[in-house]
């Protein structure tokens, strides 16, 4: 078993966050049939944005994440809804 500190449990859990998130705009995205570029247009952000999100390159702040849902007319709790439990940390991360 290996020992890590808090800090270092805290930092996976917020990539696995990340992770969740650049999934689930990709979802909403692709559900709706709308391409990166209206999406974004839609919020009023850039492509590029919108593109690193959905691949996690950059973490989607609480703007970002508003603007997303001010595109697709959800509510931030829609948004969220299937983020049920804390993700899991796994040993090899």
């Amino acid at each position: 078993m290996i020992l890590k500190c808090q800090y270092y449990n805290i930092g996976i859990v917020l990539m696995n966050y990340k992770r969740q998130i650049a999934e689930r705009i990709k979802q909403l995205r692709t559900e709706r049939k709308l391409t990166v570029e209206s999406l974004a247009w839609g919020g009023g952000l850039s492509k590029s944005t919108i593109s690193n999100a959905e691949k996690a390159l950059s973490s989607a702040n609480l703007k970002t994440i508003i603007s997303v849902c001010i595109s697709l007319k959800i509510s931030l709790a829609e948004f969220f809804s299937t983020f049920t439990e804390i993700p899991e940390i796994s040993e090899d991360e």
